[in-house]
């Protein structure tokens, strides 16, 4: 299998983003455990999937944007899941609490 790795065509994730997950995996519970996570302004992070079924979320390391923005690290509700060609698309659903 090759590397997957995500990308954001943001700088930063918010509920109704997108992040297309560029691999080879037919499904998305044979993903990584984890993978690196690139944005639109250069800066990267490191990204998990986790749960299972209808409860999965996407949980994104802490990571400073190219202008200098500390973002601590976040969870996101995994609203919607496409399967296409190159990979798989998430849509990103609400940020969760952490702690």
């Amino acid at each position: 299998m090759s590397p997957t790795t995500a990308h954001a065509g943001y700088s930063h994730l918010f509920p109704g983003a997108r992040v297309f997950v560029e691999t080879t995996a037919e499904d998305i519970d044979r993903l990584p455990e984890s993978f690196p996570l690139g944005f639109s302004d250069g800066s990267r992070s490191t990204a998990r999937v986790l749960g299972d079924g209808d409860s999965r979320v996407l949980a994104v390391e802490g990571y400073t944007t190219e202008r200098g923005t500390h973002l601590d690290e976040r969870v996101w509700v995994i609203g919607a899941v496409e399967f296409e060609s190159e990979g798989i698309g998430l849509t990103l659903g609400s940020r969760l609490p952490l702690g």
